[in-house]
């Protein structure tokens, strides 16, 4: 009779969670609490945003509305941790703060084992600035204007449809960054970069994974361009007619670049791991290093 009990008490809170703003899912050993915050902004700036969360994944989208949804989802082992996990929220004008404190900040909260997490999916105007953190969980964006600065100590950051000024960077997990536009500076401690998009300025590291860097018809060097991996193969396709002064080596392998036929090169083994030289007319630096892996630059 015992389990019938227990499913009868889920039950009934359930049902009494249906007349509020939040709901409650109970799924197996974990269980969520959902709320919605909503917030209106004003059309003639744009959204400054900052979310934090100390454990959780936060997405960003974009809508053509002058409000911001935050959509909150608690996770913890049982119903009254999640319901208990703190989300502090702040407003001045077009400025919004949303904080999930760090486990050691949530002093309401006792639970004996078991993960906590909050997490956010926020909705906004397409122009903003962005600040977004997570201690542990997934970042992604799409769909947005501005400069955007996204930030997990340990996890994989996705991002689509940008422009303007990106930050991506990861402590442990792979990025990857599908039609930006603008500058792009992309950083992970461990984990493999993959960036496409119309590019001015790229500035991407990686202590260990391959790189992939797209740039679209329409990339012009305004300044420096580096990418850099401790371990790993990189590859670089630029569109014809791109100039630049490349500076590409790696400690073991392969250094190709298409357009450079006077390439640095004496003949000796060496001299294979580096290309220096002007592709088309030349222009800002090109920098590519590799500890360990082949270095591709094609058209």
């Amino acid at each position: 009779m015992r389990p019938l009990r227990i499913a009868h008490v889920l039950s009934v809170l359930v049902a009494a969670a249906g007349s509020t703003a939040c709901s409650i899912d109970v799924r197996g050993n974990e269980s969520s609490s959902r709320e919605e915050k909503r917030f209106t902004v004003s059309a003639s700036e744009p959204v400054d945003l900052q979310i934090r969360t100390f454990d959780g994944r936060i997405s960003v989208r974009s809508w053509d509305k002058d409000e911001v949804l935050v959509e909150i989802d608690r996770r913890a082992p049982d119903q009254a941790t999640a319901e208990a996990l703190i989300v502090n929220e702040m407003q001045d004008g077009n400025k919004i703060v949303i904080e999930a404190p760090s486990d050691r900040a949530q002093r309401n909260v006792i639970s004996i084992g078991g993960a906590r997490s909050v997490n956010f999916t926020v909705t906004a105007p397409r122009r903003m600035t962005l600040q977004a953190h997570t201690g542990d969980g997934q970042v992604d964006a799409r769909d947005l204007e501005g400069m955007l600065t996204l930030d997990s100590d340990d996890g994989r950051i996705e991002v689509s449809n940008v422009g303007g000024q990106l930050k991506a960077h990861t402590g442990d997990g792979i990025i990857r960054i599908n039609q930006a536009r603008g500058t792009v500076d992309a950083d992970s401690g461990d984990g493999a970069i993959d960036v496409d998009g119309r590019f001015d300025v790229v500035t991407v590291r990686t202590g260990d994974g391959s790189v992939r860097v797209a740039a679209a018809d329409g990339s012009n060097m305004k300044s420096e361009w580096r990418i850099t991996t401790g371990d790993g193969r990189i590859s670089l396709r630029v569109p014809n007619g791109f100039n630049a002064a490349v500076d590409a080596s790696t400690g073991d392998g392969s250094v190709h670049v298409d357009g450079i036929p006077n390439a640095s090169s004496k003949g000796g083994d060496s001299d294979r791991h580096r290309v220096a030289g002007q592709l088309g007319s030349g222009g800002a630096a090109l920098t590519l290093r590799s500890g360990d892996g082949s270095i591709d630059v094609t058209h």
